[in-house]
């Protein structure tokens, strides 16, 4: 069987190498193919569809600042001396070049399950530690092991969005669709805790073994040493120069530096920032918690463990860095959704997928039907704000209970990100590496875990 998936994932490896374009430009690429599509199913016309790109593009900023501001503050998480520390030592638990990619696959899993974007942070540090200890680790695969273990965790992650919109009130709708969707439904959309969602035994069952099949495929996946392709040590020198974060304080300090680098500074707004989330919790439980709330913890604990301001400022600067391929392309994918959404294309696609469903195989159309949106629209919140309600409707007339439509829809969205360029933009940019370099391990990895999944949601009670 090893063999058989060794041999598989290199050929897949070969032709994605040949085949894959960077990853802006495949944003521009899907750009048009919604267009084409928009032309020929909706009979959309052009100056419609160019409306309707433009009226997309700054739809979701608010969405799209939450995003950032989650992973610049997971990035600063994962850069203080603790966070480093520890997931570079861990890197030294592997011994050999297939348990170093699975180490990898797993420790990202881990974390990602705490936060998608530490997840996916944490990876570089991961593939560094790796790379240096373990001698004849094949380097394309142990990128694509932090990314595909990344996004094993994160689909039953506390920091996943559609679970966290569903447990507020209109479950992120916009106000317009709430009270057309509780008139259809004969209900309130009430928050959703996540003991409906995340922690339902389904979820949990998802949760254990979608990790350890990421770990396994990995392990099989890793080449020969006569195929291996190791990274260059002054490459790898030189990424890990770049990924270190260091600020030594002025030797002679202005009064601009005291403030900067004072501790009773630092020391209040950390007791400001925790007693804000003291308060926050004392009126709601731990499954209450949405996106604001989650990513103002991991400011104060980002600002907490840096240790003063002034280093925490810097974090925050260098993490920006990983940012930018949010920041540039949320906005197309936000252009393409605008297309699919005010064309009425969207709810064509989701209804080819509803029409050859069933209650049993529901879960299963759920989850293909937001995988190959995700294609086009690599938002959680994106996908969920214009699919969302058309599979709920749809669950509602199949009598498909709620939690179940929405955990399916978000395995089928988030597992599909492993072969999607964007939420790799910030392991690609620190490790050196393209998207075409790790695809083929990724089309594998998503394949086994999707059929996995499926298998989990069809059969297992929610």
């Amino acid at each position: 069987m090893r063999k058989a998936i060794r041999n598989w994932a290199e050929k897949w490896q070969f032709a994605m190498e040949k085949v894959m374009p960077d990853s802006f430009i495949f944003a521009v690429l899907l750009t048009f193919i919604v267009v084409i599509m928009a032309l020929v199913f909706v009979q959309a016309s052009p100056v419609k569809i160019v409306q309707s790109w433009y009226k997309g593009f700054w739809a979701y900023l608010g969405f799209s600042m939450q995003m950032v501001v989650l992973l610049i503050f997971g990035y600063s998480l994962a850069i203080t001396r603790v966070g480093v520390k520890v997931v570079d030592g861990i890197t030294g638990l592997a011994k050999t070049p297939p348990q170093a990619v699975a180490l990898v696959a797993g420790v990202a899993a881990v974390l990602a399950l705490i936060n998608w974007g530490l997840g996916i942070v944490a990876g570089i540090f991961l593939c560094l530690g790796a790379a240096r200890r373990v001698k004849g680790v094949h380097w394309p695969l142990l990128v694509a092991s932090a990314f595909i273990g990344a996004m094993a965790g994160t689909a039953w992650s506390i920091s996943i969005t559609e679970p966290l919109l569903v447990n507020s009130p209109g479950w992120g709708w916009t106000p317009d669709i709430i009270p057309a969707m509780e008139k259809e439904l004969g209900q309130k959309l009430l928050p959703m805790g996540f003991d409906k969602t995340i922690y339902a035994p389904a979820s949990i069952v998802a949760l254990i073994l979608t990790p350890i099949v990421a770990m396994l495929i990995c392990y099989l996946m890793h080449p020969t040493p006569e195929r291996t392709r190791s990274i260059d040590p002054e490459a790898l020198k030189k990424l890990a120069a770049e990924s270190q974060f260091t600020l030594e304080k002025p030797k002679e300090m202005a009064l601009a530096d005291k403030l900067n680098w004072s501790r009773t500074i630092w020391i209040l707004t950390c007791i400001m920032a925790f007693a804000a989330i003291f308060l926050w919790f004392r009126e709601k439980s731990f499954l209450q918690l949405d996106l604001n709330m989650y990513n103002f913890i991991f400011l104060g604990l980002a600002m907490l463990l840096h240790e003063n301001l002034a280093r925490f400022v810097e974090s925050v600067k260098m993490a920006t860095k990983a940012a930018f391929g949010i920041i540039l392309q949320f906005p197309f994918y936000a252009g393409i959704f605008g297309i699919m959404a005010y064309t009425g294309l969207l709810k064509v696609v989701a209804g080819w997928f509803v029409t050859i469903s069933n209650t049993f195989t529901y879960p299963l159309v759920t989850m293909i039907s937001s995988g190959i949106v995700n294609m086009f629209i690599p938002s959680s919140g994106g996908i969920w704000m214009v699919q969302g309600p058309v599979m709920i409707l749809a669950a509602s007339s199949l009598g498909v209970g709620f939690p179940l439509t929405v955990m399916a829809f978000t395995a089928g969205e988030v597992l599909t990100n492993t072969i999607q360029p964007f939420w790799a933009l910030p392991l690609l940019g620190a490790t050196g590496t393209e998207m075409r370099t790790i695809m083929g391990y990724c089309l594998i990895a998503t394949l086994f875990e999707f059929v996995l999944v499926a298998l989990i949601y069809l059969f297992l009670p929610m």
